[in-house]
């Protein structure tokens, strides 16, 4: 999964649906305006602001004002934090490894039983302290396919380090990515030049063969014509 889809995830989860379309217009862009961004999602502005705020809670996103001059007001710019984004989705996913991992010698080393209405999962001592019988509905307890449960945290555990994996590459945001777009505009540049110096030379020496050759041409008549006056 994709860096930027792992985000989206944690961001509809803190937010909704919408919050991840403002993670899509700001992921390529930096400093854009509320009005616009109020605009692209067809949303009344304070809409807008609550979702921004939202996000803005969790460090994900931060901003700049600038007053407009004819209407007299301060509008604000927004910009996603993707290096605190990163951090916190690295943290978070650690945490919960933890907790599974946990979660995961618990299932192994014990039995559980669990109601058929799902009121209820108990460890084997309270099961039998219950006498295998649900507290709220009175049901016989049945025990659990830990095979199963042990299967889904450890795919579960699996999926979050892939994550962790994806989160620990080197961090692209839209400046590094406009900085490195220069760099490959500047050689691409040097390049160009590079290589009409280069077919300037080329044309140059083709000339000067040219030249010699005529020369060459010329002597050679003029050689004949020496020797035919000769005879």
């Amino acid at each position: 999964m994709e860096f930027i889809s792992i985000v989206g995830e944690f961001v509809n989860d803190i937010a909704g649906k919408e919050a991840v379309k403002i993670l899509n217009l700001l992921k390529n862009k930096e400093n854009v305006s509320e009005f616009d961004l109020a605009e692209d999602l067809k949303l009344n502005i304070n809409q807008v602001r609550n979702l921004l705020y939202k996000l803005n809670s969790y460090n994900l996103i931060y901003s700049s004002r600038k007053k407009d001059r004819e209407k007299g007001w301060y509008i604000y710019y927004w910009t996603f934090n993707f290096k605190h984004a990163r951090d916190l989705l690295k943290s978070n996913k650690e945490k919960e490894i933890e907790k599974l991992k946990l979660e995961l010698v618990k299932e192994r080393q014990h039995r559980f039983f669990t109601c058929p209405n799902n009121c209820i999962r108990l460890e084997l001592e309270e099961a039998l302290e219950s006498s295998y019988k649900c507290n709220e509905c009175g049901s016989i307890l049945r025990q659990e396919d830990s095979i199963k449960r042990v299967n889904e945290i450890e795919l579960r555990i699996n999926k979050l380090n892939n994550e962790l994996e994806e989160l620990s590459k080197p961090l692209i945001t839209p400046k590094i990515e406009e900085k490195k777009q220069k760099v490959k505009r500047k050689r691409a540049k040097k390049k160009k030049v590079k290589a009409k110096r280069k077919i300037k030379k080329i044309k140059h020496k083709i000339k000067k063969i040219k030249r010699a050759k005529k020369k060459k041409v010329k002597l050679g008549f003029l050689k004949k014509l020496k020797k035919r006056f000769k005879r």
